[in-house]
């Protein structure tokens, strides 16, 4: 098991990470209605209808986020790195193939993540999320919730990549 140490800085990355990807979100939102909504004078507030984006400014908010994703799958590669590492230090040949295949996990949710990087697709993230989701359930249930937690931080970053044009991907 990692130490405090070790742990502390993972969740302190995770934290920056969470903390700036939600003020490029806010920063985005804010600049879509500066630029779509004109100065009004002040009026009794009604209930506002949200309006769907335009395929313009839907290719700016793409541009502006879908950088996250590479870093999700800068992510997931070092995430094959340590698994990788650690499967080659393994006692038993068990522990080797589970963290070989979590290596192979790995490598697969940043070939996916380079391809929504490339070809936004509501398809692509569901592949991202299985591919991810399957190493995260087996480490909770076998007791190494550490590497369930690291796990975490990529797709927590897919999340708040996608949430602001979900509605906008391609099917």
């Amino acid at each position: 098991m990692p130490d405090i140490q070790t742990i502390l800085l993972i969740f302190g990355v995770a934290f920056l990470l969470v903390l700036f990807t939600r003020r490029a979100i806010r920063k985005q939102k804010a600049r879509a209605i500066s630029e779509a909504v004109p100065a009004r004078p002040s009026q009794p507030r009604t209930p506002q209808v949200k309006t769907p984006m335009t395929e313009a400014q839907f290719k700016v908010a793409w541009k502006n986020l879908s950088y996250l994703m590479l870093l999700a799958g800068a992510g997931n590669l070092y995430v094959a790195y340590t698994a990788a590492g650690d499967a080659m230090q393994a006692s038993s040949t068990l522990e080797a193939a589970i963290r070989y295949g979590d290596a192979v996990f790995a490598i697969a949710a940043a070939v996916v993540s380079v391809l929504v990087f490339r070809r936004p697709a509501k398809k692509l993230v569901f592949a991202y999320l299985i591919i991810t989701v399957i190493p995260i359930m087996f480490f909770m249930s076998t007791g190494h919730y550490t590497d369930a937690l690291v796990h975490l931080f990529p797709l927590i970053l897919v999340y708040f990549v996608v949430q602001p044009v979900w509605s906008f991907l391609k099917e």
